[in-house]
């Protein structure tokens, strides 16, 4: 019976996983969904680093059979060594967006159609019993929580936009059950806290916007050793996500691909790979301190 994990990603700095040159005027852009155009993750990304972080080597793979049976192996010197692994994560998609606010300094925001999609892989992970989406608002207003920090005199100004603020039973369930589940592994609840006075639920048309010019663009340049001046052709824009960005994908593990498993199953796999907390490096520029992110793990199907 396949066994399902939901992971959560939360960047602790600026994270760049990029798809190499672009064609505009960002020229190293970050990897996005091609339908709605959101960023995402890769799990080809996520599962080098996840891998990479357990020290899942070709050799350690040769000796380890958990790390083999969890992130496969590929031989072309034994025959029949090689193997699927076991563990198979999907892309890890958005979820909240930080925000620039007038009040509260910056607000987790997520959209409607967001929440339906995240609705979907939770469902997909036996997760049930979730709150209803916040009523699709106007093109002028956002919800918000009954504990908001956002809202001055009704208004909610995030970046150069001004909203009225409507406070939403919908929008305070839906804060508090991914302040659980993102912030699960703090001693205290003061991030929980922080995070349902700073949610909010904008229009899609608007989490469209937000995440076309809400990411983070810096100028990077190459410098001459001798001249100290910038190297010709060595100037680039660079974008990543923001630090305090939020996104989730699912982990499912439905067999282990090997003859020689000697009783290792799929939930032994998900147990040892898939529970505690993780702080890993993913993507590029890790040597200017980008990419540092939060890996928290909730169980699904069989509450394993």
């Amino acid at each position: 019976m396949e066994i399902t994990r939901v992971y959560w990603l939360h960047t602790i700095s600026p994270t760049h996983v990029g798809t190499g040159q672009g064609v505009g005027y960002i020229d190293l852009p970050i990897h996005r969904d091609k339908v709605t155009g959101w960023p995402l993750i890769p799990a080809s990304t996520f599962k080098g680093v996840w891998a990479d972080h357990y020290g899942a080597t070709e050799d350690k793979r040769h000796t380890d059979l958990k790390l083999r049976l969890a992130f496969g192996r590929a031989s072309d010197q034994e025959v029949n060594a090689s193997n699927a692994g076991s563990l198979i994560p999907t892309d890890a998609r958005l979820v909240c967006l930080p925000m620039r606010s007038f009040q509260g300094t910056f607000a987790w925001c997520t959209s409607p159609l967001a929440l339906q999609m995240l609705r979907r892989d939770l469902n997909l992970a036996g997760i049930a019993r979730l709150p209803p989406e916040p009523p699709l608002p106007a093109e002028d207003e956002i919800r918000v929580t009954s504990k908001t920090g956002l809202e001055q005199s009704g208004r909610v100004f995030l970046e150069d936009l001004d909203f009225s603020g409507k406070q939403c039973a919908a929008a305070t369930g839906w804060a508090e059950r991914l302040a659980a589940w993102v912030f699960a592994d703090e001693q205290n609840k003061a991030w929980r806290d922080l995070f349902v006075e700073r949610f909010a639920v904008v229009p899609d048309s608007v989490f469209d916007f937000f995440t076309q010019t809400g990411t983070e663009v810096c100028a990077r340049v190459r410098i001459d050793d001798d001249l100290k001046t910038v190297v010709s052709g060595q100037l680039w824009n660079e974008e990543a996500l923001p630090a305090e960005t939020i996104l989730a994908g699912l982990i499912t593990c439905d067999r282990v691909y090997t003859r020689e498993s000697q009783g290792i199953g799929a939930g032994d796999l998900i147990r040892e790979y898939a529970t505690k907390s993780l702080t890993l490096q993913m993507g590029g520029k890790a040597t200017v301190g980008r990419g540092r992110v939060r890996c928290v793990f909730t169980p699904g199907r069989e509450g394993l």
